[in-house]
């Protein structure tokens, strides 16, 4: 991956090494405490989280949700690192959950003044949650939690954004809304941009989706790291190239 010299790509293996070898400042460590501090308390609340907003005769408790969901801290660090590495200006997560992966984002991104996240729950109590967490680290105006079904809300978000640096897809773990997500807004990232799949290895769907998405004609590279995917899209590439490296199960 060094070899290539292709600056976006060697941020990313940078924020990989620096996962790999825990090479992080006082700062970052900081930041990751603060995030964790959130996290142990959603893993010791006993709210009940209800699902018949989808229809479902289900309820669960915070805490298992928070136990089941959401990123475990190895993979949170490397989102935190991309997106402080990459100056990441506006950010798109879909799949809020709690806001453990959004926390840190948001973390990253509290040096760029101007910059924005956007992220998308269709849980409602979740929405509560971590819209509170966020506003403990950035100013509302940094960010917005879209609350709704993402057959609703994703068409509406993409007309009225864009210029997305990095975007983290960890919503709909299925294979045609994923590729969908990737096709719809790759007007309106920039170029390049980091895209960054969660679960691609979960479902034989995802798999193909995954497989889908790193053969399309945008994508320069991409970097297989069993749970997570990324691509990167950078039209001044030729041939695209594809890597994998297996940080962590």
């Amino acid at each position: 991956m060094q070899a290539t010299g292709n600056p976006t790509l060697l941020s990313v293996t940078e924020c990989l090494q620096q996962v790999i070898e825990d090479n992080f400042s006082p700062e970052d460590r900081e930041s990751f405490r603060r995030a964790e501090s959130y996290r142990k308390g959603l893993l010791d609340s006993t709210e009940v989280v209800d699902y018949s907003v989808f229809g479902l005769n289900q309820k669960s408790t915070v805490g298992k949700v928070c136990r089941q969901a959401t990123s475990p801290a190895v993979w949170a660090r490397l989102i935190f690192a991309l997106v402080k590495h990459l100056s990441a200006a506006k950010v798109l997560e879909i799949g809020t959950n709690l806001g453990v992966s959004g926390s840190y984002i948001l973390e990253a991104m509290r040096p760029v003044a101007a910059g924005q996240f956007i992220t998308m729950e269709g849980m409602p109590l979740y929405v509560d949650i971590a819209s509170r967490q966020f506003a403990t680290i950035v100013p509302e105006e940094r960010f917005e939690v879209i609350l709704g079904k993402y057959e609703d809300t994703f068409g509406p978000m993409v007309v009225n954004n864009e210029g997305f640096d990095l975007l983290f897809i960890d919503g709909n773990h299925q294979k045609e809304p994923t590729q969908q997500y990737f096709r719809e807004l790759l007007s309106r990232s920039t170029r390049p941009s980091v895209w960054v799949f969660d679960d691609i290895n979960w479902t034989e769907g995802m798999v193909e989706a995954w497989d889908n998405i790193k053969q399309d004609v945008a994508v320069a590279y991409s970097l297989d790291l069993y749970k997570l995917g990324i691509v990167i899209v950078d039209p001044s590439v030729k041939a695209a190239k594809h890597f994998s490296y297996h940080l962590s199960y």
